[in-house]
């Protein structure tokens, strides 16, 4: 394709996903690839001025408005931002704004969320709200007051000492929480999910039933005041006349500004809400004017983007999982994509019940995510995608991996299980589990390594791998002979096998893979059991007497030592001495006296993290929010615990606070 008509495509394809984005509200890409068509269309223009376009959608900051609502003019325009990607770019960016002003010295910025969400721009008069206008095309967007009126935090009257006429502008959007309450009402109604909160966010303003608008509970963080001399103290004032402040905000030179997007990027997935980046603007709004514009964006400011959390893709097939209860999970196989820095093949689809609800079938086109979690999700179809009425995926009949039968535990349970107590896959998953961060956190034993020992067939169960070190220089032999190993490899692995004898004991009882028995039982269990051994004579009444012990997990404990007997006497055999919990002087630990939940994905740790550094601090853990809880601890979407947590009036933490203790 010759320069001319790659212009001409990627033109018509920018016109095309900015209608569908800005006036349909059914994007079919995610932003992140739209911003690389727009990115390369802007870059072949700059390229070869003589062959651009004086019509191109570059021109333009966004979309016309729809028929729907009336047109309303924005004086001034609300101009668009570029964009930087990397520390680099931001670099460079401050560069230019150093060349405009004519200085060497430092520059005055101020940074702040850059919300995923719909730009507003609010007009008061004689302090009252009289029009909100969305973006639009930059110039010209939609009037839509009643619907803004609808917005909880968007006050109509402002306090007596605000000025007469105020001009602000901000970002509706809709919160995770409230998301995902929207969705279940739509998979109660049977009804397509929506695929992300800022789609929702923007198809809710432009309702033409204010009433159902209100129902959807919007929310508005501003972002500028019009005419303000001084960025942060007009944000500040802000605050006096109602509006909700910005929750992470930095003033400084370039170095604070990177640490302070770093540190936002950390916190990202633990926000309530969706952010695509960090806005960075000079502060001084003598010195913006110096600056000035470029024919679509302002000269001084830019916005930082994170990587994409959620992308578009094609499912070329649905396979199925083997974990270490047996439990079947269907994966999305994908047409490869870049999500969050990383490019995913893959995604899980949860459950049977969960691939059901979504509709996913093979070749349908689906909106992936990976926020706070780590592995990769399926969380809707692209719009419109439903009608192609692909065949529907079957569920196995048997075992993918052994061919055994599969079934349920019970009928309410959800999960599909390989009902074969020799499957090989259910090996490999206990096998990785038993070595993994959160248990015995064994490094080098990973998912290559435990593949060939479970082929090799010299081990029933995970801690039989400590028979290894009873014949240190066959078992090197053996362990170097294993593809991808070699004799520094195999020694290190042995060496860690060595170190992991002396786990403590609670990390021993979770590795174990005891149903029913996480790290925070594991916690319990080992403070209230000196040894092995004690746990394994203790019966069911002194089970029970164990915080958040209950019958299930009780006779879940009694049923795996009555089918492992013996073990605490084979791993003492082979030299397992773990460490005793020391006694927990909790009056003199910071979290003494604090009774803790913890909900939602949070950004690094999991769950049983959490709750056993909670612990660690001296709190006491609990599995549901009561009048007795004193803090929880969110990530994201934290669902009904953190509504219960509000109304309550319960502080609410986040994972960087927990972090901020000294270990």
């Amino acid at each position: 394709m010759d320069i001319r008509s790659r212009l001409r495509d990627l033109a018509t394809q920018v016109r095309q996903h900015r209608y569908r984005y800005y006036v349909l509200d059914q994007p079919t890409l995610s932003d992140a690839e739209y911003d690389t068509l727009e990115r390369e269309l802007r870059e072949l223009e700059a390229a070869h001025p003589d062959l651009a376009d004086p019509n191109s959608p570059t021109r333009r900051v966004g979309a016309p408005p729809v028929e729907a609502f009336a047109p309303g003019r924005h004086e001034p325009p609300m101009y668009s931002l570029d964009n930087a990607y990397s520390e680099g770019e931001v670099r460079e960016w401050d560069a230019k704004v150093q060349k405009g002003l004519g200085t060497l010295l430092p520059v005055d910025y101020v940074a702040e969320l850059k919300v995923d969400g719909l730009s507003l721009s609010l007009i008061y008069e004689d302090r009252a709200l009289v029009r909100a206008i969305t973006r639009g095309d930059g110039e010209t967007g939609e009037t839509v007051t009643e619907n803004a009126r609808a917005i909880p935090d968007i006050p109509l009257l402002l306090p007596k000492d605000t000025p007469a006429s105020l001009m602000v502008r901000g970002e509706v959007f809709l919160s995770r929480k409230r998301w995902e309450e929207l969705n279940r009402e739509r998979d109660a109604k049977g009804e397509p999910r929506y695929a992300n909160p800022r789609n929702t966010a923007s198809g809710s303003l432009k309702l033409l039933d204010s009433q159902e608008v209100a129902r959807r509970r919007l929310a508005f963080l501003p972002w500028q005041v019009i005419g303000e001399t001084d960025h942060a103290a007009g944000m500040k004032r802000l605050e006096t006349y109602g509006f909700t402040p910005m929750p992470l905000r930095v003033e400084g030179d370039l170095d604070a500004v990177l640490a302070f997007i770093q540190q936002v990027g950390e916190r990202r997935a633990a926000l309530g809400f969706d952010i695509d980046g960090v806005v960075v603007k000079v502060k001084d709004a003598a010195l913006q004017a110096k600056l000035g514009f470029t024919d679509r964006a302002p000269r001084w400011a830019i916005a930082f983007k994170f990587p994409a959390t959620q992308a578009t893709t094609t499912v070329l097939g649905i396979t199925w999982q083997v974990g270490r209860t047996g439990k079947l999970t269907p994966v999305a196989e994908l047409e490869a994509v870049e999500v969050a820095g990383s490019t995913v093949r893959r995604a899980t689809l949860h459950n049977a019940d969960e691939l059901a609800r979504l509709g996913v079938a093979v070749g349908h086109r689906v909106f992936i995510e990976k926020g706070g979690d780590v592995i990769p999700k399926v969380v809707a179809l692209v719009p419109r995608e439903a009608e192609r009425n692909l065949p529907p995926p079957t569920l196995p009949t048997a075992c993918p991996v052994c061919g055994g039968p599969v079934g349920k535990d019970d009928d309410a349970e959800v999960a599909i299980r390989c009902l074969n107590p020799e499957c090989p896959a259910k090996l490999t998953a206990r096998f990785l589990h038993f070595a993994s961060r959160s248990a015995l956190d064994i490094e080098g034993v990973g998912e290559a390594l435990v593949e060939q020992l479970v082929a090799s067939n010299r081990f029933k169960h995970p801690w039989e791998l400590f028979k290894l070190l009873d014949d240190p220089r066959n078992s090197l032999a053996f362990l170097a002979g294993l593809d991808r190993m070699a004799e520094k490899s195999a020694r290190n692995a042995l060496d860690e096998l060595a170190k992991a004898r002396t786990q403590p004991l609670a990390r021993w009882i979770h590795a174990l893979g005891i149903p029913m028995v996480g790290a925070r039982t594991a916690e319990l269990l080992a403070s209230a059991f000196p040894a092995l051994d004690a746990l394994w004579a203790a019966d069911d009444d002194a089970l029970q007497a164990v915080d958040e012990v209950g019958p299930k997990v009780a006779a879940a404990l009694r049923a795996f030592a009555a089918l492992h007997a013996s073990l605490p006497a084979e791993l003492a055999a082979m030299g397992v001495a773990p460490e005793a919990p020391a006694p927990l002087e909790r009056g003199s630990l910071p979290l003494s006296g604090e009774i803790a939940v913890v909900t939602g994905t949070l950004p690094s740790l999991s769950r049983e993290e959490a709750e056993a550094l909670l612990q660690r601090l001296g709190a006491k853990v609990s599995g549901s929010v009561s009048k007795k809880t004193t803090l929880l601890l969110a990530g994201e979407k934290a669902g009904s615990k953190l509504a219960k947590a509000e109304e309550l009036g319960i502080p609410i933490r986040d994972e960087a606070w927990l972090k901020a203790f000294p270990p």
